[in-house]
């Protein structure tokens, strides 16, 4: 095991491993005992018949050794006599020479039997190297390692993202294990894959960089997803550890138009392979209700890959003594002066924020980093945020920033994660020109170096938002009237942007902004046909294509009750018959049956000519005996083929399905990724009496099938055989706990 970096954790971190720690090197219980009441002594042993073993914990990392001593003599000296302990050790993160030692045990004489009794950080180092059991069960200290923090925070070959990586330095100071965090690290245990779902702020991304920390620390290479799960084809090594983490990916504030690609089963193909394999793993994050609402539009949403791996962080799994960590670690680590950490110390500031109905581990850390905002009182701005979210950007974003600043945020709210800074810089022109106000590119230039940092970031010339909570006042913003939007529309240089904007007004608690956008359809149907020839035809159905969107059309015009815009999706809509994916056609078709806004002779002449070129596409796929992808077009197609056409494919692929069996009978094994469509095809044989046929043939592939689950199970043991090694033991604290943990701020200095 290797060294450990103590200086990286807090006065309660140091404690409680020293509890632990000394309790074994003593071979007695040792009890903490509350800051101000404890008579010099932070751990305590008595034995039956009285004696006392005090164990006196020193955290100064930054320290001197004479300063130490100085300290020891003039404070602690005076309660030891008193106390006449039987054995009075010392521990500290202060390094300490043969010197230091000589002189301590001299002054604490006779309490301090040798100088064996004093431990400095590197016979600390060396104890905890020996029990490395202790180490598992302090996330704080495992992370503290220094071959942990240097493959977290300096390696690139592990860390292949420049923001992931800052994330993680902050993470690893201010993290605090919860019920969330053991319960989503059992679901990856188990699965491979976690689904991190709660309200914003509970704390989603903090557990899965923290799930992340410790697949990294065990030789994962960890890809941050930014688009969509396409990207993981692109980075995929077979029989190399590799670790994807998708934060946000169905979007920071509603159902983003990313996911409107087929790929819900993409997504369910990866899961099912990622959980075959014993060297990959994969984490999503999302909020609770943008889940929700993806699986009304995308009913695989609900099958029980998604939902057996889905992990919710609830505000109830932040129990008092979790809260109080969490307020303690971000105040200790906090870059605002130590007057004000030490009023945290004091009951009647920590106690309505740690009791708060609204407490939320993104407002004490965004209150925290944006002090400057908060005039002098702190505590009392965090309460007020907690109370009412919003203040921490309304103030600033309404009053503070200049109208070039509040500008780009508008424009940037408009992409679907992030944006090119080419892109978003000459979108701000166009905007600013739309305004009628200056342009100049040193006014963006200025206002984004004011942003950055704060509330946008930059990484290799891409702009997103710092933090979700930014995005999420932004929409406030839209929703409440303050951005000119006929303008911003007409700033809009890409499909998907018109899309995000659609995509927001029509989601959760939007009606004001979709009611504004009622009001100017026209700007909107610009916005849609100049960008049209933005939108790619990718060469793979499961990507975005021109008959998706004009889908997307369609149902906008129906939310703006715009009638132009259907009639211009339909002029669009007959010159896709012969140049999209059969399976989008079929969506098309599916989207204008019913719809108010398109006439019924209309929808059964494309849907009739839709038919005839899914037939024709099921028996080229056939004739290339690819029964899987004819099979998989037939489900499309079944509700446009006439009763006869369905007979006609139906034996057509009882016949190629019965080939297909006979063709797999020649493999000596299945691989798992292939399991889902053979067990398809089987079913679909046995529905239609070709069971028979080919009896035998039929027992060997359903063996082959059993084995094949059975090679998963054990692929899945053996990569998480030593699951739950670092697992945090539950904690019952009780008031008094939570005020001896606040009272080590008022050390602060």
């Amino acid at each position: 095991m290797d060294s450990f970096d103590l200086g990286r954790l807090t006065d309660h971190d140091f404690e409680t491993v020293c509890r632990d720690l000394f309790t074994q090197i003593l071979g007695v219980p040792l009890e903490i005992f509350p800051r101000g009441i404890d008579q010099g002594i932070d751990l305590r042993h008595t034995t039956a018949d009285g004696r006392t073993v005090v164990v006196q914990c020193k955290h100064w990392p930054s320290s001197t050794q004479a300063k130490l001593i100085r300290q020891l003599e003039k404070e602690e000296l005076p309660k030891v006599r008193i106390l006449k302990p039987s054995r009075y050790v010392v521990a500290t993160s202060v390094p300490v020479n043969t010197y230091g030692k000589d002189a301590i045990q001299e002054k604490l004489a006779p309490f301090v039997r040798t100088t064996g009794d004093i431990y400095g950080p590197d016979q600390i180092v060396e104890e905890l190297r020996l029990r490395p059991e202790i180490v598992q069960r302090h996330f704080r200290l495992w992370l503290s390692s220094t071959a942990v923090m240097q493959t977290l925070l300096h390696q690139d070959t592990f860390v292949r993202s420049s923001r992931l990586r800052a994330r993680l330095s902050h993470v690893a100071e201010t993290f605090v294990p919860h019920q969330g965090f053991e319960q989503a690290r059992r679901t990856l245990d188990q699965r491979n894959a976690c689904i991190i779902t709660g309200l914003p702020g509970v704390g989603k991304t903090t557990v899965a960089c923290m799930l992340a920390a410790g697949l990294i620390a065990d030789g994962y290479e960890v890809y941050e997803i930014s688009q969509d799960v396409g990207e993981i084809d692109q980075v995929w090594r077979d029989d190399v550890p590799q670790l994807f983490l998708y934060d946000d990916f169905l979007g920071q504030t509603t159902l983003e138009p990313s996911f409107n690609k087929n790929e819900d089963n993409r997504l369910l193909s990866l899961l099912r392979e990622i959980e075959s394999r014993h060297d990959k793993a994969f984490i999503m994050t999302t909020r609770d209700y943008i889940l929700e609402h993806a699986r009304q539009r995308h009913g695989r949403l609900a099958e029980e890959e998604i939902t057996g791996i889905t992990s919710v962080v609830h505000l109830d799994n932040l129990t008092p003594d979790v809260r109080a960590l969490i307020l303690y670690h971000h105040v200790y680590y906090a870059a605002i002066p130590a007057a004000e950490k030490r009023r945290f110390a004091a009951p009647q500031v920590w106690m309505p924020i740690i009791q708060h109905r609204h407490f939320n581990p993104r407002i004490i850390d965004r209150t925290l980093a944006l002090r400057k905002y908060a005039g002098h009182d702190i505590a009392a701005a965090m309460l007020a945020n907690l109370e009412d979210p919003r203040r921490i950007w309304e103030q600033i974003i309404e009053n503070e920033l200049s109208a070039e600043a509040v500008h780009i945020l508008e424009v940037l709210f408009t992409f679907e994660r992030q944006a090119e800074l080419s892109s978003l810089e000459e979108c701000w022109m166009w905007y600013r020109r739309a305004l009628e106000f200056p342009d100049e590119g040193r006014l963006f230039r200025r206002a984004l170096k004011v942003l950055a940092g704060t509330m946008v970031a930059i990484d290799e010339h891409q702009v997103a938002f710092h933090n979700p909570s930014v995005a999420d006042y932004l929409r406030h913003h839209m929703n409440l009237g303050r951005a000119r939007l006929p303008e911003l529309l007409a700033s809009i240089g890409d499909a998907t942007q018109i899309i995000q904007i659609m995509s927001v007004a029509t989601g959760h608690d939007a009606e004001a902004l979709l009611n504004r956008l009622k009001a100017c359809p026209g700007a909107v149907a610009d916005a849609i046909t100049t960008t049209m020839e933005t939108v790619y035809d990718s060469p793979s159905d499961e990507d975005y294509s021109m008959a998706q969107h004009l889908s997307w059309i369609l149902e906008t015009a129906e939310d703006l009750e715009y009638p132009p815009l259907a009639d211009y999706m339909m002029k669009r809509a007959d010159n896709q018959l012969h140049s999209s994916w059969p399976s989008h056609l079929v969506n098309l078709a599916r989207d204008m049956r019913g719809s108010p806004m398109i006439p019924e002779a209309y929808f059964e002449a494309f849907a009739e000519a839709t038919a005839e070129v899914l037939l024709f596409e099921i028996e080229e796929l056939l004739e290339g005996e690819h029964w899987p992808r004819a099979y998989e077009t037939f489900q499309l197609a079944e509700s446009l083929l006439t009763a006869s056409a369905v007979a006609g494919v139906i034996e057509r692929l009882v016949d190629v399905g019965l080939s297909t069996l006979q063709e797999l009978c020649t493999r000596d094994e299945t691989k798992p990724y292939q399991s889902g469509w053979i067990t398809e095809l089987l079913s679909f044989l046995s529905d239609h009496g070709a069971e028979n046929e080919l009896h035998d043939e039929f027992a060997k592939v359903e063996r082959m099938l059993a084995r094949c689950d059975e090679r998963t199970a054990k692929g899945r043991g053996y990569a998480h055989a030593d699951a739950g090694r670092r697992r945090t033991p539950d904690t019952h604290w009780g008031w008094t706990d939570v005020e001896a943990l606040m009272n080590k701020l008022a050390d602060s200095a």
